[in-house]
């Protein structure tokens, strides 16, 4: 699965809007295969042409979910406080993957994620690692209970996640997901996962 298939398959099986979470993703052009320029090769034209369709499927699927899809994360924050005034609402600064907020169990989740690429997958993985760390020390909860998950997909980029074991310490969980449901795997599992049903539901 490429990052942007990868997005819409952890919100359709831990977030889905149809159980009341408020969800904005950020799809970045180049997980679309929208910049670089004209690719060299047949089969890199070809993996572009099917990163774009992957992508735009994607896009529609997440927004069919009721999942808000790019745009301003401000004026989806300021719509999502409008809807919920005396909910003191949890601020998530930065760019983050997924942000999903359910504000009747008082519940976030923010994702960094990391799909099939024709990159280096341990260098993108440690990018999404930082991006993550850094989520922790800047969200504000305000009494919401939060998980940080890093979201992976393929074996090898699950491999080099695994041995980040240590991520767990500071409240950040490690997913790599398969093509169903069935076969996702926490490969480590922050101490609240349990507490807030991540396991088996969001």
């Amino acid at each position: 699965m490429f990052q942007p298939t990868v997005k819409l398959e952890f919100v359709r099986r831990y977030c889905s809007p149809h159980l009341g979470w408020r969800v904005f993703v950020d799809i970045d052009p180049s997980e679309t295969g929208r910049t670089g320029g004209e690719r060299a090769g047949e089969a890199a034209r070809e993996r572009q042409a099917t990163m774009m369709r992957d992508g735009d499927e994607a896009r529609r699927e997440l927004t069919r979910l009721g999942a808000t899809v790019g745009g301003s994360r401000a004026s989806w924050a300021t719509e999502l406080a409008k809807d919920y005034p005396d909910a003191a609402l949890p601020s998530v600064c930065g760019d983050r993957d997924i942000i999903a907020v359910n504000a009747e169990s008082r519940r976030l989740i923010v994702a960094e994620v990391e799909g099939a690429s024709s990159g280096q997958p341990e260098q993108k993985l440690y990018k999404a690692i930082g991006q993550i760390v850094l989520a922790v020390g800047a969200t504000q909860s305000n009494g919401f209970q939060t998980a940080f998950v890093i979201v992976v997909h393929g074996n090898s980029v699950a491999s080099h996640l695994r041995s980040a074991v240590v991520l767990k310490r500071i409240g950040i969980s490690g997913l790599s997901l398969g093509v169903t449901r069935a076969e996702d795997e926490w490969l480590f599992m922050a101490d609240n996962l349990h507490s807030l049903g991540i396991v088996t539901t969001f």
